[in-house]
């Protein structure tokens, strides 16, 4: 029992330390918080009817998802809040897994729970910890796949390895049924891990009949989903590809290196120890590293582009603002109160340390193998690379044609991504380097986690805020349709209404989408929930809820709302505003 305990402990920190930052953060909010107005609407549907009902939002199937918002729904009743709880359900799940997974895949055990924490704490995983999006489900889907090939790779009887590989394709096609890019799994993954197996004939046939049906159930599930009313089923190509498309992909690909690397940066720094050994060689390499970083910057300065380079280089929710990251309803609520440029040019040099110092450790002459921790049975490097390496090269180009065809870039789509580059980056250096990765990888963890942890928290409350406001205009006699609120609260009120949001995109049924007629904003107008108003012809503003008194030439109505943040400046205020006439008709 004993033994049990201390063999599965980290694994159960890393889950508890997401339970932990739940009180911390506080993630209460009763208002929709991105995408998951409706995905929770279709829960809460799906609870009372039985039935899935798409609302002319998702994109993603939400599948198994939904029956599990649905199941919290029935259990506790409906609030928005309790609806998420299901998503942290999943999330601890996710981090007890993922150093499960980092152990099988050969890291030691603190090794394993370091970079869990560093995955399950980023400003790319935590906030989506705590609302309904498909984020969370999606990577814990992949990496349940990714489990189970690693279990049939390593089993050491026939019969063992044909149930792991059979179940990690029949799992993985129900488990991508909440968010479809997952469906690489059975489709790539499982397939490569075949191709280690194929000695034994008995588990390639089990195997191979697996993947088959699972690509057929993944085929009928993406017919029954584009024959949904009012579902939004995406084609996999982008309408047209050109010079623009190449453009904006090679611009996402700059953007999501640069991003992955920053969010890698405290297990990517820990390379930087190998500095102390300089050579000739070394110093090579790093003369060689920083004379490409000065001619890239030397142009971007003649370019007069040079804060826009690295602030793509390092991604731009650092670079700007706090929330940038997150959601675009709190955008303009909070922004750092320290120089931006004197940070992004901070991260901007970790990161090239961090790159250069990696590349140093593959320089003959300038690294020690920890052999001390090193055994026969641990999986090679060829192993995992025939297991990750295709699904990674099709989720890039997967995303890469995402990207293209809705010509706009999403962080949050690199979290597999961003879980493989940790595995490899803490085994090269618990290879090459030293069995463990040092302690000043831990303190840099708290750092970047607790900016994770203080930005969700500052996020919620002003959602908080938000809905206090909103709240407060209500209890005027304001109907919910007469208010200009965030984007999550019209598309909520839009669905309540209607029953769907009017997405142009909506094929079924034929006609459900009407052309929005003109609503002619006054010249300075542009708070980012004007941009939903096509979307929500419900909604008849009389009333709207803005971070300034003043947008859109309307007067303060209401006692201006005040709600508090960790990250300065900390005082901040909602307003309740009456816009003209000539909005609400």
């Amino acid at each position: 029992m004993r033994a049990a305990i201390k063999k599965y402990l980290p694994a159960l920190t890393c889950a508890t330390t997401l339970l932990v930052c739940y009180f911390v953060i506080r993630p209460y909010a009763e208002i929709g918080i991105g995408d998951d107005f409706s995905y929770i609407k279709t829960a809460q549907v799906l609870a009372q009817t039985g039935h899935i009902a798409y609302n002319g939002f998702a994109t993603a199937m939400l599948g198994w998802q939904l029956y599990s918002g649905a199941l919290f729904i029935k259990l506790f009743g409906f609030s928005f809040t309790i609806v998420r709880l299901s998503t942290l359900i999943e999330a601890m799940a996710t981090a007890f897994l993922l150093e499960r997974t980092l152990e099988r895949a050969g890291l030691n055990a603190w090794n394993a729970a370091l970079a869990t924490i560093v995955f399950v704490l980023s400003p790319l995983f935590i906030p989506f910890a705590y609302t309904f999006m498909t984020d969370v489900s999606g990577v814990l889907c992949i990496l349940l796949c990714f489990y189970m090939c690693l279990r049939a790779v390593e089993a050491e009887s026939e019969r063992s390895a044909m149930v792991w590989i059979s179940l990690a394709a029949l799992v993985n096609a129900v488990g991508g049924t909440a968010r479809q890019i997952a469906w690489l799994g059975v489709l790539v993954m499982v397939p490569s891990t075949l191709w280690l197996l194929r000695k034994s004939r008995r588990v390639l046939v089990a195997g191979s009949l697996s993947c088959v049906a699972g690509a057929i159930f993944v085929a009928a599930a993406m017919q029954w989903f584009g024959r949904q009313p009012y579902s939004l089923p995406e084609p996999l190509f982008p309408i047209v590809i050109g010079w623009r498309s190449a453009k904006l992909l090679a611009g996402v690909g700059l953007l999501g290196t640069g991003l992955l690397a920053l969010l890698a940066l405290p297990v990517l720094l820990a390379f930087a120890g190998l500095l102390r050994s300089w050579n000739r060689r070394m110093a090579a390499v790093i003369a060689i590293g920083l004379s490409c970083f000065a001619g890239l910057g030397m142009i971007l300065i003649c370019a007069g582009r040079l804060r826009v380079g690295l602030a793509r280089f390092i991604g731009y929710y650092m670079a700007d603002s706090v929330y940038g990251w997150l959601f675009a309803a709190a955008a303009d609520q909070t922004e750092f109160s320290f120089a931006k440029n004197t940070l992004v040019f901070l991260l901007a040099g970790a990161v090239l340390v961090g790159i250069l110092s990696l590349v140093t450790c593959f320089v003959p002459n300038t690294h020690r193998h920890s052999a001390s921790w090193q055994t026969k049975n641990m999986l090679s490097w060829q192993k995992l690379g025939v297991m990750l390496g295709p699904f990674s090269a099709a989720y890039i180009v997967v995303l890469g044609l995402n990207e293209m065809r809705n010509q706009i870039f999403v962080d949050r789509y690199l979290l597999p991504l961003l879980l493989i580059l940790l595995l490899v980056l803490a085994r090269a250096y618990q290879e090459r380097v030293k069995a463990s990765l040092p302690w000043a990888c831990a303190f840099l963890t708290i750092i970047f986690c607790g900016f994770g942890v203080v930005a969700t928290h500052d996020t919620f409350a002003a959602y908080r805020g938000w809905v206090t406001a909103i709240d407060e205009v209500r209890s005027m006699g304001v109907p919910a349709t007469a208010i200009m609120g965030s984007a999550e609260f019209m598309g909520w009120t839009q669905i309540e209404a209607s029953g769907y949001v009017n997405d142009s995109r909506i094929q079924v049924p034929a006609g459900a989408y009407k052309a929005p007629r003109p609503r002619p904003l006054p010249e300075g107008c542009d708070p980012p929930s004007a941009s939903f108003l096509d979307w929500t012809p419900a909604i008849k503003p009389v009333y709207g809820v803005f971070a300034d008194a003043e947008t859109c030439g309307g007067q303060a109505a209401i006692t201006p709302v005040m709600f508090h943040t960790w990250i300065a400046p900390h005082t901040h205020w909602v307003y309740g505003v009456r816009l003209p006439a000539a909005l609400a008709r």
